[in-house]
């Protein structure tokens, strides 16, 4: 028995490495494809750009596992039946359940390290990945004057330059505009050639301008007359300098990203749930309270005098019995009550909207804390039986069966989330719908490979369908 432990677990520990590492690749192509712009100009460190994949790395776990366990227990099996090695195991009297079994226990103790990684390891990636994001989306342009191209990078600045040397320093037709902020004044600053330098921390850019004018208007400046709205400096040669310290990487308070529910782990979670729902009730029972005036109880109506019987009412309708000359301003008071608390109820019941919507999504991520574990023995369960019966090692046929099987999973899935959001369904049923759909296909599979059915079988659905035609020609004829 111990040479059939060590037989299914090499076989099946390296394809599920090997998937499970190029799986991770394919998603962080991904990833860099879809921040591709936030990335390419911003001038960055190679260190800064490492630890934003590397953080990423932790949130495409859940995409890369489910497809990697599907993978390997397609290629293992399938390998293992393609060269009867399964065979001889079941004609030895080794049966199906006692050969998955050293797959499936390492697949349990997966499934164990999942939940703490998606527990703890991911909602701390997720928060530094995310705010490195949101800094890197914010950061500037890194500096980078082109010919011909006005550059806006330094702020209160416009700088255009016709031609620059081959030495990158020499600079030529060089045009200026600085719009100081706080100050009315625009200065315009040209000049033939110049030399431009940048400091050695590069924050610092120094230009060196010769043969130049400048032009400032004054028209606003209360601290000239009014006779003199611009002044005209012409010079040989003037040095200015540029702060580029807002071009650097500024770093947000990671605190500010912790209130969303991808960045908590079940604690934190339950807390968010449990302050919701506490919230919840309480705007219910504030609205409540406020519109009863509004809307009191028809039985304590009945339980009161009939308005309609006092003898200080004389007509029916309420306003009838107010003077003309009243009943407009009456009518204009009731109108703008009227719109006034139809304003309060709309916006507490958007307000009360938004406060469900996030008690739905933290219910949902506290409960995909532990559908990501469970739908990875779920997987292996559908994917290890599915294998003996195809019948095919390698790559090609067990990549496309996977694929399917992993898209079928994900739409599965991700249609219940939306659903749990929506609140179609309950938040549990959504976050567990793939699940509870694909548990009990995989125990057939199981069952159905166990027992050595043809679920393949070609002839068998074929002469499954022609019977159903029979039937149907039958009930037409009779």
């Amino acid at each position: 028995m111990k040479k059939i432990n060590l037989l299914v677990v090499k076989a099946f520990i390296g394809p599920f490495l090997g998937t499970f590492f190029i799986s991770m690749f394919l998603f962080l192509m991904l990833f860099l494809w879809k921040y591709i712009d936030d990335l390419v100009g911003k001038g960055l460190e190679w260190h800064v750009v490492a630890r934003l994949l590397f953080f990423s790395l932790a949130d495409l776990i859940p995409m890369a596992l489910p497809l990697a366990v599907l993978l390997s227990s397609l290629m293992t099996f399938g390998n293992l039946s393609e060269s009867y090695e399964m065979v001889a195991l079941k004609a030895s009297g080794v049966s199906i359940y006692r050969a998955l079994a050293p797959a499936f226990i390492i697949i349990v103790f997966l499934a164990l390290a999942t939940f703490y990684v998606s527990n703890i390891v991911i909602p701390k990636a997720n928060l530094e990945a995310k705010s490195l994001l949101w800094d890197i989306r914010n950061k500037k342009p890194a500096f980078d004057i082109q010919e011909g191209v006005f550059y806006d990078g330094i702020e209160g600045y416009q700088i255009k330059i016709g031609k620059k040397d081959k030495d990158n320093e020499t600079i030529r037709d060089i045009l200026i505009y600085e719009a100081k902020p706080g100050y009315s004044e625009l200065s315009i600053v040209r000049a033939e050639s110049g030399q431009m330098k940048l400091s050695d921390d590069k924050r610092l850019l120094y230009f060196t301008l010769k043969n130049g004018t400048r032009y400032e208007e004054l028209v606003e400046n209360s601290n000239y007359n009014k006779r003199i709205p611009a002044t005209t400096t012409f010079f040989k040669e003037q040095k200015m300098t540029f702060d580029l310290s807002d071009l650097d990487l500024k770093q947000t308070d990671k605190e500010l990203f912790k209130g969303s529910a991808v960045m908590m782990n079940i604690n934190e979670l339950q807390l968010a749930i449990d302050s919701s729902r506490k919230e919840i009730k309480k705007r219910n029972t504030a609205t409540r309270d406020y519109l009863r005036p509004y809307y009191p109880n028809p039985n304590e109506l009945m339980q009161g005098p009939n308005v309609l019987d006092s003898p200080a009412l004389v007509q029916d309708t309420i306003i009838n019995n107010f003077a003309k000359i009243n009943r407009y301003s009456i009518l204009d008071m009731a109108l703008g009550s009227t719109r006034n608390l139809k304003g309060i109820i709309e916006s507490s019941a958007q307000q009360l909207e938004d406060i469900k919507n996030d008690d739905r999504m933290f219910t949902i991520k506290w409960h995909e804390k532990f559908t990501l574990s469970f739908v990875l023995i779920v997987l292996f369960l559908l994917a290890a039986p599915l294998g003996t019966i195809i019948r095919k090692g390698g790559i090609g046929m067990p990549m496309v069966v996977s694929i399917i099987m992993f898209i079928l999973y994900y739409v599965i899935n991700m249609i219940g989330i939306k659903m749990g959001r929506e609140g179609i369904v309950s938040e549990w049923l959504g976050a567990w719908l793939a699940s509870i759909i694909l548990f009990p296909v995989g125990i057939f599979v199981l069952n159905r490979a166990a027992n050595e059915s043809a679920i393949f079988d070609k002839d068998r659905y074929q002469k499954t369908l022609e019977k159903i035609k029979k039937f149907f020609t039958k009930s037409q004829k009779a």
